[in-house]
């Protein structure tokens, strides 16, 4: 569905209000209006129509004012309103979540992929997770994947995956043939971006870098290469940045070259020894540290989040760092950036799919996105949730 310009300024005011009851459960009618500087009566008919829509619940009153006089009634999202998918696709393996609306886990699992085409790893891992939904007895919102490679993710194409031998494979296409549920499709780095805005939605992160890297066992399937693959994901402007042809997660580091195979010029054995053998493990880490700093220097982020089990020891990573590639700490000093380690959790990407829609749900929309193909408003997503009330006709 496209929103036209009359229902504009409705589904703006409604997103800023959902917006700050999911950035701060239980708030009151009386501080979201001063919050957002809106009629009382605004928020009033917004509320009502997001309690009848069963969006938002009342909670229990809160604390009165110190000069006594009736409490503010609380609001709170409804976490049964609705959950949503997040798939972290990767050659030989996957991992899959569901969250509900408030961002809450539900569900987590992770296993080795089918040795099928890319078509029939869509089919096992929707099986999956539909079994899984009809269990929680809750409305499927949105299906979201991440995959490394080059995605358009507002067309849901992906444009080129070399590990799975994609070339405009067309996921949205896909799922409107087969599926009664939107879907989105986003580089598997950026997704540890829209994680990280989402983990740190009430925080002014400014613009930050997240690193993400991952073991790849080898998957014969696809001809994937065995070491460890690594894409970087942006946010420049409180947006996670897609670059100008939709592949700046894409890293190639200092000693590529036009005939490298891969993400880097080193040899092919090299990066196969890098999973297990120190020296191997060493060179790799200073080869893409070391082609960060140019990077960072022209952007200035404030932060630099690591994601991903290679980088799972961080003090053993510093210690490198400061012998073998000291000007990646000094260029962090310079620019007065932070280092922020979370290598444990394996559902990073998984998450940030997921929680790019929860994004989406509540960020205030914007004209210039409203001819994206996965572009949707609140009266698309009540038609999802309450099919038998269809509010616009298809």
């Amino acid at each position: 569905m496209r929103i036209n310009n009359n229902n504009f300024q409705k589904n703006a005011n409604t997103s800023l209000v959902a917006q700050l009851i999911w950035k701060s459960p239980g708030i009151s009618r009386v501080d979201i209006a001063r919050e957002l500087n809106l009629y009382r009566s605004t928020v009033t008919n917004i509320i009502s129509t997001l309690i009848d829509d069963e969006v938002v619940y009342e909670g229990e009153e809160g604390s009165g004012m110190s000069r006594g006089g009736r409490k503010p009634i609380i609001l709170r999202l409804n976490e049964k309103f609705g959950c949503v998918v997040g798939f972290d696709i990767q050659p030989s393996h996957y991992r899959a979540v569901i969250l509900n609306i408030t961002g809450a886990m539900l569900f987590q699992d992770k296993g080795r992929l089918p040795k099928v085409d890319f078509d029939g790893i869509i089919t096992f891992l929707m099986d999956l997770v539909l079994e899984q939904v009809k269990k929680l007895n809750m409305p499927l919102l949105a299906v979201c994947a991440g995959v490394p490679g080059v995605v358009n993710s507002e067309s849901g194409v992906i444009v080129y995956a070399e590990p799975f031998n994609l070339k405009e494979y067309d996921l949205f296409s896909f799922f409107a043939d087969r599926y009664d549920v939107p879907v989105f499709v986003e580089n598997d780095a950026n997704c540890t971006a829209w994680l990280e805005m989402t983990i740190n939605r009430n925080v002014n992160l400014g613009d930050f870098v997240c690193l993400l890297a991952d073991y790849h066992e080898g998957n014969y399937q696809f001809g994937d290469r065995s070491g460890i693959g690594v894409g970087v994901g942006l946010s420049i402007g409180g947006k996670v940045y897609h670059g100008s042809h939709h592949s700046a997660g894409e890293f190639c580091s200092l000693s590529w070259r036009e005939d490298s195979v891969g993400q880097t010029g080193l040899p092919s054995d090299l990066l196969i020894r890098s999973v297990e053998d120190e020296e191997a493990w060493s060179i790799w880490m200073v080869d893409l540290f070391a082609s960060l700093v140019p990077i960072l220097a022209v952007i200035d982020p404030r932060v630099v989040f690591i994601h991903g089990k290679p980088f799972s020891d961080e003090d053993k990573i510093k210690r490198l760092l400061a012998s073998r590639c000291p000007q990646f700490l000094a260029i962090l000093k310079k620019i007065n950036c932070k280092l922020i380690f979370d290598a444990q959790d394996e559902s990073v990407v998984a998450k940030g799919a997921a929680m790019m829609y929860l994004q989406k749900l509540f960020a205030v929309p914007e004209l210039a996105e409203m001819d994206s193909r996965t572009h949707f408003s609140w009266d698309d997503v009540l038609d999802q949730v309450f099919p038998e009330k269809k509010t616009y006709k298809k």
